[in-house]
C-alpha cells in the first residue's frame, strides 16, 4: 500500500522534496515504516514551497523513501524561512508535549488484543500489559488507600511503592485486571467483610467460597 486514494491527488516525485536542513528530531523511522505498509500515506507532508524543504512529515518521507517509494502526497505552504522553522520546531514540540489517557488506551487496545489481532498498531501485546499493570497498581491505590496501606502483620505490602525490594520470601503477590463495573463489584464484596486488611478480606471471601462448596 503506498499513498490513500483519497489523497492521491496531492503526489508528488518523492524527490521533488527534500529533508529540512535543520530539523534534529530523530524519529522512529522503523515504526512509520511499518505504518505506511500497514496503512498507507494517510495525511500529506508540509513542504515549503519555494524551497522544496519538509517542515512536517521528515521521518515520512524517510520512511516512504526506505520503502521505494517514488512518489509522496505533498501539501506545499507559501511561507518564508523563518515561517518554515517555526512550523518545524513547533510541531515536533507539540508532539513531545502529548500524552495519554491510558486507561482509555488500555480499553481501546484491549479490543484489539481479544481478537489477536493488533497488526499496524505500532503497539503490542507486551506494551498493553504494562499498561494494565500499571492500571491495576493505579487502581489499588486510589479505590482500597485504608487496605492497600495496610501491611500485613509479619510481612511487606508489595503495593507500597518504594518498598518492593523489601517484600520477605514468605510474601507471595498475585495481579488481577479488571474492567471497571468488575473493580467495583469486588472492592464493595471485599468491603462487606469489615476487614481492613485487603489481603484477609480476599481470603476470607475464598475460604467462604470454599466452605460452601464443600459443605
Amino acid at each position: 500500500m503506498t499513498i490513500r486514494a483519497e489523497i492521491k491527488k496531492l503526489a508528488k516525485p518523492i524527490d521533488d522534496v527534500t529533508p529540512h536542513p535543520k530539523n534534529v528530531r530523530q524519529g522512529d523511522v522503523g515504526a512509520i515504516s511499518v505504518s505506511l505498509e500497514a496503512h498507507g500515506q494517510y495525511k500529506p507532508i508540509l513542504v515549503q514551497k519555494n524551497t522544496g524543504h519538509i517542515v512536517a512529515g521528515n521521518h515520512t518521507w524517510q520512511a516512504a523513501k526506505a520503502l521505494g517509494w517514488k512518489d509522496i502526497a505533498v501539501q506545499y505552504l507559501d511561507i518564508d524561512d523563518d515561517k518554515a522553522l517555526r512550523i518545524l520546531l513547533a510541531d515536533n514540540r507539540t508532539t513531545d508535549l502529548s500524552s495519554y489517557d491510558e486507561a482509555g488506551l488500555a480499553e481501546v487496545l484491549s479490543e484489539f488484543a481479544r481478537g489477536f489481532d493488533m497488526d499496524g498498531l505500532i503497539w503490542d501485546q507486551d506494551d498493553l500489559d504494562d499498561l494494565l499493570r500499571r492500571e491495576q497498581f493505579n487502581l489499588t491505590l486510589q479505590s482500597v488507600p485504608l487496605l492497600a496501606n495496610a501491611p500485613r502483620d509479619g510481612g511487606v505490602n508489595p503495593l507500597e511503592e518504594g518498598k518492593h525490594q523489601g517484600v520477605r520470601d514468605e510474601t507471595k503477590t498475585a495481579s488481577f485486571f479488571f474492567q471497571p463495573a468488575e473493580f467495583e463489584e469486588l472492592r464493595q464484596i471485599l468491603g462487606m467483610t469489615e476487614t481492613e486488611n485487603k489481603n484477609d478480606a480476599l481470603l476470607k471471601v475464598a475460604r467462604e467460597w470454599r466452605q460452601i462448596q464443600i459443605g
